[in-house]
């Protein structure tokens, strides 16, 4: 399996974090698919905690039962994981405006932890791993 960048798949997500709008999440995630990407979600939304965070996305990536959260064990357990089952995945956030506009402490920790993940699986990886996580939201100020 080659690395492939995601802007291969969607124009739109030329540098991350990759913002994205809601309504052309169907399209994109059929982008992904024929890309190769297994294509998973998470709703960022009604998060609370940087836990509950790591948690949300460990289940998307199928962790074992007995992760309880936190980003040290998520980093520990990553690696692992993708080494058992290399794969190419992109998980999908939603509600990622949503937790922005309410708590933009908590989606920066959160994406800058995420954006470690995906750098971890590139570097352990070299190449035979992909992990990538797009922000959908329906109204990212940002991009007006």
């Amino acid at each position: 399996m080659k690395w492939r960048p995601v802007s291969g798949a969607i124009a739109e997500a030329a540098r991350e974090p990759y913002l994205l709008r809601e309504r052309d999440r169907d399209r994109y995630e059929k982008a992904l698919n024929g890309a190769g990407f297994t294509v998973r979600h998470v709703d960022v939304s009604g998060l609370w905690s940087e836990r509950e965070a790591s948690l949300a996305v460990a289940r998307a990536l199928g962790f074992p039962d007995f992760y309880h959260g936190g980003w040290d064990g998520f980093f520990d357990l990553l690696v692992s994981e993708f080494q058992e089952r290399p794969d190419r995945i992109a998980v999908c956030l939603t509600g990622a405006d949503e937790l922005a506009q309410r708590d933009l402490r908590l989606f920066v920790r959160t994406s800058w932890q995420l954006q470690g993940a995906t750098e971890t699986i590139a570097s352990e990886g070299e190449g035979a791993w992909q992990l990538e996580f797009l922000y959908w939201g329906q109204d990212w100020r940002s991009l007006e």
